[in-house]
């Protein structure tokens, strides 16, 4: 039996290499995931390495508690530097002043976006930098950029660059130099950076306090790193921190290690999803192929074959091609993860060198599940092959298809009792919000997996709806047909391409009511029409001059306009948000907010007002005390609640005085918004707050769809890339149609034969089989936008408490899902159709 197996397999070459690509493609994914993460982890512990390179200990801040403190950075004391330095262990002493700040570029516009712009001292040793243009600043007035910087401000040497931090006022700076680091690199890991001197470094990250963010540490000779370590914990004092150099490069390790594993289990769940796919592939060519040879296989039996010795072969057909083509997907997968390495740190990290990395479980995992899912896609075929009975060997049409009865019964029954799932979470059935979400995404699940077991008995209705529309040639008709003869295969086969559309549809859906969810809450609930406000992905959040608000008031055709101040604090040992405005009940007004009890008038020192999830989560009511120590703050206040705002999306938080913004991590309001009075026209009105902020190009004046696609614009990109990422499983969907349409020409060479022999055309042969390609295709991408919409809607009713409300069809990529799908099934039936329209007909006819 292993004899006629390995016969049998070189014999079928062509639908081998076919039935393989699947693996190859899924193996491969796997494999590459692994590396790819690895890779980049390895490739950033090593930049982290070069961090300080050549020092033997780190002088940092204590790290601060929460994120507020985190914006508003602590130093390293002058007087701890001094001690530092006049320590007899100490060789040599560099001090770092850095953090995020924003510059303007040639068009006035703040430079950069996800990747910050960051302020650095000249003379920082913790990378090396390579000076290629000009010399290093000298005054404050003078700035040295990186080559990043330059390609994307459009300003160079001897330009001006204007730029400020939190807590300054935006400043020009003549750029006297432009400079790269070690290895050709123009930025680390696609930030720009300006070189200020050390003072003015100070004044933009410290507002002019005479600390460092991080103080490197050299040891004398015969001074190892533990003993500079102990010889300095007398100087640090108990602010800041001494570590060693290899600890501090653990704990940026650390930090990288949890962004990467996050994109490694990211990119293995989509290696996951193509594997997924390729076992309906999989399990589909092996029932063509064994349908192919049931005269094969009779004829076995009848000379003595055993039904335990037929499923041994077609497993051990299988196991070889499986382990073959898992081989193949291991070492393609491995290659491309270093070559995908090498773009992303040389495209995005700008890394200039890159670490490869190959753990031992990337091509073991690869081989494994390359091999196993082929083995056990192929278990239901070798069962159904051993039933085949010797009389079979005698009879001369092909055995028909097995009624679909229990896979349909079985495939309602999976979708019932996923209904009840949703049904039970959407009504919150179950005692949390939690248990009511798991058993709604849950259901959600098994109802997908029960569609796709009902897709055999769906295929007949939609194909024959979809083959209406071509049925008016002779060609289509026999397209359509051929498309709904076997609704196994047809449902094995769109079912592939079925679910990766279904995945973008549910994401699309899902982020798409996401969007119209926001914009629906702002047109309801917010009163004003107009934004002043900056980008979203500054490194700083923008601000501007709190005295521009009352010429914003005196514009004709302003109804109201207030100001926002925002930050992060504490209160009461909780991180949240506190707001303040010069006109704060205008302020709450203009969000959509109600005062729910007590009065915000007048709110003054010591007073503060909270939304009624804030103070429920804190457990106060009205003449209650809280204590708050703000971002900039050195001291804690009490306050005592005299107003409770009822809950509001866009007025969550406390209110404070304005009087406290001195202490904000930003003492300038970051938003105002503008009420246009009813009649008034909205444009002119733009227009003119616009002329008033001209000289504030930070900010800029947004209506609510502007403002929106800002606030959304993350939602965007995460479509884009779920998209990109998806389309491997839309690539292995398409080998499947190839691989069914090519073996089903395979299946029906005399069929094929005498259809050319009573006139038909290569052309009506080619349309034929092109036809019968895009109504699979079709019924695929059909099946994953329904069953697609159905989960997204799930979804999104599952999370309407959180402030998902709307439900939103993303209608344009629906469109664009259904015309890819038309190609998909024009590009699948080429190779099928011009082997088809060369059917050799007297070959055809004397078949067997």
């Amino acid at each position: 039996m292993l004899r006629a197996t390995l016969k049998g397999m070189a014999a079928r070459k062509a639908r081998l290499i076919l039935t393989s690509l699947a693996v190859v493609l899924g193996s491969a994914f796997i494999a590459a995931a692994l590396v790819l993460t690895a890779s980049i982890r390895a490739t950033v512990d090593d930049l982290s390495g070069d961090a300080y390179k050549g020092a033997d200990v780190i002088v940092q801040p204590v790290e601060p508690e929460n994120r507020g403190d985190r914006l508003v950075r602590d130093g390293v004391a002058a007087e701890t530097l001094a001690a530092i330095e006049a320590n007899g262990d100490v060789a040599d002493v560099s001090t770092t002043v850095t953090w995020m700040v924003n510059a303007l570029g040639e068009d006035g516009k703040i430079v950069g976006g996800f990747a910050p712009t960051m302020a650095v001292n000249w003379g920082d040793e913790s990378v090396e930098r390579e000076m290629r243009e000009g010399r290093a600043p000298e005054a404050d007035g003078e700035v040295a950029v990186s080559a990043q910087f330059v390609t994307e401000s459009g300003l160079g040497l001897g330009d001006t660059v204007t730029a400020y931090s939190l807590s300054t006022d935006e400043t020009p700076y003549e750029i006297v130099g432009v400079y790269g680091y070690a290895g050709g690199r123009d930025s680390l890991s696609g930030s720009t950076e300006l070189a200020f001197t050390t003072t003015e470094a100070q004044r933009l990250v410290f507002g002019g306090e005479d600390v460092y963010s991080a103080v490197a540490v050299t040891a004398a000779d015969g001074v190892d790193a533990d003993e500079l370590l102990k010889a300095l914990e007398p100087a640090v004092g108990a602010e800041s921190e001494a570590i060693t150099h290899q600890a501090y490069v653990d704990d940026l390790n650390a930090e990288s290690a949890e962004v990467t594993s996050v994109i490694g289990y990211f990119l293995l769940g989509f290696g996951l999803i193509a594997v997924f796919v390729s076992v309906f592939l999989i399990a589909n060519t092996f029932s063509i192929v064994i349908a192919g040879r049931l005269k094969e296989i009779a004829m076995m039996r009848a000379i003595g074959a055993g039904r335990g010795q037929i499923i041994r072969s077609v497993l051990a057909e299988a196991g070889l091609l499986g382990a073959a083509a898992a081989a193949v997907g291991a070492g393609l997968g491995v290659a491309a993860g270093a070559g995908l390495t090498s773009v992303i740190a040389n495209g995005f990290l700008d890394t200039a060198t890159t670490s490869v990395a190959i753990p031992w479980s990337a091509p073991l995992a690869a081989v494994a599940v390359g091999l196993g899912v082929t083995v056990l896609s192929a278990l239901v075929p070798a069962v159904r092959a051993s039933k085949t009975p010797p009389v079979e060997a005698m009879r001369e049409a092909v055995k028909a298809d097995k009624p679909i009865t229990g896979i349909t019964v079985t495939g309602l029954v999976v979708t019932l009792l996923g209904a009840a799932g949703i049904i039970l979470g959407l009504n919150e059935t179950f005692g949390s919000d939690d248990a009511n979400l798991i058993a709604a995404a849950v259901g959600a699940g098994v109802v997908f997996i029960g569609v796709a077991l009902l897709t055999a008995w769906l295929s007949k209705p939609v194909v024959a709806l979809l083959g209406a529309v071509w049925s008016w040639s002779f060609a289509g008709r026999l397209g359509r047909l051929n498309a709904s003869r076997n609704p196994r295969r047809t449902a094995v086969t769109a079912a592939a391409l079925m679910i990766g559309v279904t995945l973008v549809t549910a994401t699309a859906t899902l982020l798409t009511s996401v969007k119209e969810s926001l914009a629906e809450r702002f047109d309801t609930t917010i009163k004003a029409e107009l934004f002043v406000t900056g980008p979203v992905t500054a490194s700083v959040p923008a601000t501007f001059d709190p005295e521009v608000m009352d010429e914003i008031r005196a514009v004709d055709g302003v109804e109201a306009a207030v100001d926002l101040y925002y930050d992060l604090a504490q209160i009461d040992g909780t991180e949240q948000y506190v707001n303040a405005s010069s006109d704060i009940e205008g302020a709450v007004t203009q969000f959509g907010g109600v005062v729910a009890e007590g009065s915000m008038k007048d709110l003054g020192e010591g007073e503060i007002a909270a939304n009624d999830a804030a103070a429920e989560q804190l457990g106060i009511g009205i003449g209650d005390t809280v204590t708050a120590t703000f971002s900039r703050g050195t001291e804690a206040h009490e306050f005592t609640l005299v107003a409770i705002i009822a809950d509001n999306e866009e007025s969550d938080g406390f209110y404070v005085d304005p009087a406290y913004t001195a202490e904000f991590y930003t003492p300038k309001p970051n938003m105002a918004l503008v009420d246009v009075a009813d009649g008034a026209d909205v444009g002119d009105v733009t227009a003119e707050v616009e002329d008033l902020i001209a000289d504030q190009p930070s900010v800029s004046v947004q209506n609510h769809e502007e403002y929106l696609s800002q606030v959304t614009v993350f939602f965007d990109y995460a479509i884009i890339a779920i998209q990109l990422l998806l389309a491997l499983a839309m690539i292995v969907a398409v080998i499947g149609v190839v691989n069914t349409l090519v073996l089903s020409v395979l299946e029906r060479t005399r069929e094929l034969g005498m259809l050319r022999a009573i006139g038909m055309t290569r052309g009506q042969t080619t349309r034929m089989v092109t036809v019968e390609s895009v109504t699979i295709a079709l019924f695929g991408a059909l099946l994953g936008i329904g069953t697609g919409l159905l989960l997204g809607w799930i979804v999104q009713q599952a999370l309407a408490p959180t402030g998902i409300e709307s439900f939103a069809i993303p209608t344009a990529l629906i469109a664009a899902y259904l015309a890819a799908s038309v190609l998909v099934g024009l590009l699948a039936a080429i190779a099928p159709a011009v082997r088809a329209s060369k059917v050799d007909i007297l070959g055809a006819i004397s078949y067997e």
